[in-house]
């Protein structure tokens, strides 16, 4: 008797939880969304580079709809970095968002890829003024009406000249930024 009770609760948690990922986040005809996040990079130990950097970061973006869950993302990054001091501005013309879930709060995972200008050329880590930037992250979008949301976001963060200069270790950070989507 319990066993058939725990396989029909079963069922129904599935089916809910089935129903509630069939609803769609991004819904059909949604105008782009627009977005602007600020944060502060701390420095991660991943590769051979030992630079201690700290950013600050100014993230503008734009998302328009691919589908009920998917968005493309165009976006710009600017940073001051405190530690060494120099800047980074980036495009970030190539990037995904996928929307996990449904409600009023929203997780997301993210991929950005672009390109950027830096005075950082003297670290190791890069070596040039032109670099590449890939980034990977992970958020949480709050509804705060249809059309504004708040975001919070821990993104790690690689800058890199793709071996066109040596040495080229790569520069790499964990970013948490917060911040504001509306349309």
């Amino acid at each position: 008797m319990k066993r058939r009770a725990a396989v029909a609760l079963a069922a129904v948690g599935l089916m809910a939880a089935w129903s509630a990922c069939a609803e769609e986040p991004i819904p059909a005809g949604r105008p782009p969304e627009w977005g602007v996040a600020a944060g502060y990079g701390l420095p991660l130990d991943v590769g051979l580079g030992d630079s201690a950097e700290h950013q600050v970061v100014l993230f503008p973006s734009v998302g328009f709809r691919l589908s009920g869950r998917l968005e493309f993302v165009a976006a710009a990054t600017l940073e001051r970095y405190l530690t060494p001091e120099g800047y980074f501005v980036g495009l970030l013309p190539g990037g995904l968002r996928l929307s996990i879930g449904n409600g009023a709060l929203l997780p997301y995972a993210a991929i950005n890829l672009g390109f950027g200008w830096t005075d950082l050329e003297k670290l190791p880590e890069i070596s040039r003024r032109f670099n590449f930037r890939l980034e990977a992250a992970a958020g949480l979008r709050g509804r705060v009406t249809e059309s504004s949301a708040w975001t919070f976001e821990a993104r790690f963060a690689h800058i890199s000249n793709a071996g066109t200069s040596f040495p080229n270790y790569g520069l790499n950070s964990l970013v948490l930024l917060g911040g504001w989507r509306f349309r």
